[in-house]
């Protein structure tokens, strides 16, 4: 599983609060402070430390939240996966049926699709730890990312071209015997 370096860095962060504010780590404090021997030093230490711990308490709130975010970016919610099951099998049935139908295989296919795609097997999935926005939408927004990609690839080519017969033309109509041996063809 790849993580990113958002939640990485959460995890460093998180990593970090817990060394500082280990039991042993706040009880060295804590002997410390009573070590000194003189009362205002210590109480005035243990203020600071209980402002420390009471702030570390608000980062880790902080980061249990950032990864509630993103683990809930990640699952499909029971609406997604309603919403996608009633437009996405349509439009496979719409265009199975416009490319001549379905033979027995297809029909299998399609079944299977359809299994895949139903709210039960979504859900159990996702509790598998399954990722469908990673699985399929990641590969999705490449495949058009590529498509779009090489479209505009083929237009620049079009474009180069275009201005290279351009070019040609005017040395052509430079030459006045190529020109004429230009109109004899047509």
């Amino acid at each position: 599983m790849e993580v990113s370096e958002e939640v990485a860095g959460l995890g460093l962060r998180l990593a970090e609060l817990m060394a500082r504010n280990g039991a042993t780590f706040v009880s060295d404090k804590i002997r410390g402070y009573k070590a000194s021997g003189r009362s205002e030093e210590t109480i005035s230490g243990l203020e600071e430390l209980v402002t420390q711990l009471i702030a570390d308490k608000a980062e880790v709130a902080r980061i249990a939240q950032a990864y509630e975010a993103e683990l809930v970016a990640q699952r499909l919610s029971p609406g997604d996966v309603d919403y996608v099951t009633k437009t996405v099998v349509p439009k496979i049935e719409q265009l199975i049926e416009s490319s001549g139908g379905m033979d027995e295989a297809t029909e299998k296919q399609f079944e299977g699709v359809k299994g895949l795609l139903s709210a039960e097997t979504v859900n159990v999935l996702q509790l598998l730890g399954f990722n469908f926005r990673q699985a399929i939408g990641a590969p999705l927004t490449e495949l058009v990312s590529k498509k779009i990609l090489s479209s505009v690839d083929t237009n620049v080519e079009l474009q180069l071209a275009i201005e290279k017969r351009q070019q040609l033309l005017m040395q052509l109509a430079l030459d006045p015997e190529a020109t004429e041996r230009f109109r004899s063809f047509f």
